[in-house]
């Protein structure tokens, strides 16, 4: 008797995790993750302008990340400074480059109200495409373990005439220099940590024996 019971709630459980994997499948956010990351593996496989080197592209099948997950989707709001602030952000391999410190982003992430500075390149202030592109590179719990150690990135789309604005770690990514070490990249700013971890977003990377992370 306990054996069938036993089997039924076994069947119970399975037929329930796969209909809860069908249904992430067409998960309308899911797909849309996954295509964008499909998207960028293929190009980082066989894009000229992609940081691996020949071998690198021969042995890359997918980029590692975390799986989706909407909790880390949230909604958040623009603390803008009235004059944005000129700051010398470091740059790996590098001298610092010139930035603009336009304020923060301000959203609550697993309970904690979070708060990170958002930036724009000085080289791009002046051009209305990438008026309401932000940039906000960041570290967290994870980084150096799980996730590339000098931090990672956000691009932060702004709307127009609205201070309210997406922030998806799920979209989070690596820069170049995860990859290749030839490449110069922003270092996120210590204000930048969030002292809790992120899983979402990109992972290290590691191919063979050698590895593009230190």
């Amino acid at each position: 008797m306990m054996k069938n019971i036993y089997s039924v709630l076994m069947f119970a459980v399975m037929t329930a995790s796969i209909a809860s994997c069908k249904m992430d499948d067409n998960d309308p956010y899911h797909v849309k993750i996954r295509k964008e990351r499909y998207s960028k593996d293929s190009f980082f496989k066989v894009s000229n302008q992609s940081p691996f080197d020949l071998k690198a592209k021969r042995e890359i099948s997918e980029l590692p990340y975390f799986n989706p997950d909407i909790k880390y989707d949230v909604k958040g709001h623009l603390e803008l400074l009235d004059t944005p602030k000129p700051v010398r952000m470091a740059v790996s391999n590098s001298a610092p480059e010139a930035y603009f410190n336009l304020g923060k982003v301000v959203f609550d992430l697993n309970g904690t109200e979070c708060k990170l500075s958002i930036f724009q390149n000085a080289k791009s202030m002046k051009d209305p495409q990438a008026a309401n592109e932000l940039f906000c590179p960041f570290t967290d719990e994870t980084s150096g373990k799980e996730t590339y150690g000098s931090g990672r990135f956000l691009d932060l789309q702004r709307n127009p005439g609205s201070n309210d604005i997406e922030v998806d770690f799920n979209a989070a990514y690596n820069p170049y220099c995860a990859y290749n070490h030839e490449y110069s990249c922003p270092i996120p700013p210590m204000e930048n940590h969030l002292d809790f971890r992120v899983e979402a977003g990109e992972k290290k990377y590691k191919t063979g024996r050698f590895s593009f992370f230190k």
